[in-house]
């Protein structure tokens, strides 16, 4: 069987710079951002659709009308000619004839009259001088003595696409000729464009519509509220908590709270408060550093001292993380305390619930992690490097933070009064 390490090593490893794509497209973007791609895709998904089928069935009916027009136009023709006496010969009035429905039938760009004849059909006459007295093929004999009613295809005359009738003429049950007529299909090109182009200006309206109301929608019971939420989150976890997400509306008593972002919206705030009221309690018994949260130095050592005994009796391990945030000597009071702000959230939403922050010096932090070996402090460490970019990205000026680690293990471990001198001495000094 395989072991899990193992199946770690066979997942498909992504291009760095895919990962970095989708992590900038995953964080990096806005709410709005993607609700308004998202809205873009909706959009021409549906108006795409519309306009797709509303075109295939504009093409298939008009592609209609123009073969029925074809079948009567090979019907009037057929029957002028069958009202004569010449089917079956070449005559000066048959061409006249065939004249006249050209120029009747704008069109109609060829007409052929086939006969029967004893060497069978045969043209008699036709819009095309080199047709006339030419003999039809076996296939096209086959396809004459077959017809029993008007037949329509298309057919490529010259390049141009053109619907080609059959229609046959019968003197009681005889077959007598065949009378073939050529519809140029230009004008239905031309119907067709132009349609085409009014229904894709219908279709890019349909689109801004359809779109500015979904983003609208959105904008409204969605991207608005919870942009509201991150801003009061990003204030709270400045330890502010003076902020309270308004609702839109105001709800009448009785009424039920089914919205999920209402109820979200109306969590936060009892949160916040329940947070606030929780820290001023805290505070009163100075467990807390006043402006990040940590915990104090004096919290520290009774919390050291207390794993490091069980580390001394038991060889529970226990390590501790050094975090100092360098390059600040330059920076104002306010930049200073931010950037101290946003750090200990940075550690508190990146390290285990069971370690601990204290604030041990003005630009010093350290974690207790308890029943930690230094091998796993190293790791913790290490993971905390690779996301320090999260905390210095957040600033136009530069900084650092740099993270050491020492740990003890069953070889026991040192007084409480060397860590301590170690912790709050001068930066460098914690191994690792």
């Amino acid at each position: 069987m395989e072991t899990k390490d193992a199946a770690v090593r066979k997942r498909v490893r992504w291009p760095q710079a895919f990962l970095r794509v989708r992590s900038w497209i995953r964080y990096g973007l806005g709410l709005r951002a993607k609700l308004v791609v998202l809205v873009l895709v909706i959009s021409v998904l549906v108006v795409g659709a519309l306009y797709w089928f509303a075109s295939a069935s504009l093409r298939t009916s008009i592609a209609a009308i123009y073969e029925q027009r074809a079948r009567s136009v090979a019907a009037v023709i057929s029957k002028s000619i069958q009202e004569k006496e010449y089917i079956l010969y070449y005559s000066d009035e048959l061409d006249a004839d065939i004249d006249r429905l050209l120029d009747r039938y704008e069109s109609v760009v060829g007409i052929t009259v086939i006969g029967v004849s004893a060497r069978g059909f045969l043209a008699v006459a036709s819009t095309d001088p080199t047709r006339i007295g030419v003999l039809a093929t076996e296939e096209e004999q086959d396809r004459f003595e077959a017809l029993r009613g008007v037949e329509v295809g298309r057919v490529r005359l010259g390049g141009t696409s053109c619907l080609r009738a059959h229609h046959p003429i019968f003197s009681g049950p005889d077959l007598l000729g065949v009378v073939v007529v050529d519809m140029s299909l230009a004008e239905q090109a031309r119907f067709v464009s132009t349609l085409s182009w009014q229904f894709g200006v219908a279709a890019i309206v349909g689109f801004l519509l359809l779109g500015g109301l979904l983003y609208l929608v959105l904008l409204a019971i969605v991207t608005r509220p919870v942009g509201r939420l991150a801003e009061a989150i990003g204030s709270v976890a400045e330890r502010q908590y003076d902020v309270e997400v308004p609702a839109k509306f105001r709800r009448i008593p009785g009424t039920p709270l089914r919205d999920e972002i209402g109820q979200l919206i109306d969590g936060f705030n009892l949160m916040t408060k329940v947070i606030h009221s929780h820290e001023q309690e805290l505070l009163k018994l100075v467990v807390l550093d006043e402006l990040t949260g940590a915990y104090t130095l004096d919290h520290l050592k009774a919390d050291l001292h207390r794993e490091l005994n069980k580390t001394r009796r038991y060889g529970h391990a226990t390590s501790l993380l050094l975090i100092d945030l360098k390059g600040l000597e330059s920076r104002t009071d306010e930049e200073r305390d931010h950037v101290l702000v946003r750090t200990a959230s940075f550690l508190v939403g990146n390290l285990r619930n069971v370690d601990v922050l204290f604030r041990v010096g003005d630009l010093r932090f350290v974690s207790l992690l308890p029943q930690t070996p230094p091998d796993g402090a190293g790791v913790a460490a290490e993971r905390l490097r690779s996301l320090v970019p999260d905390v210095t990205a957040l600033f136009e000026f530069p900084f650092e933070v740099t993270i050491s680690h020492v740990g003890w293990g069953e070889d026991g471990a040192p007084g409480i009064d060397e860590v301590i001198a170690q912790v709050v001495g001068p930066p460098g000094e914690l191994g690792g």
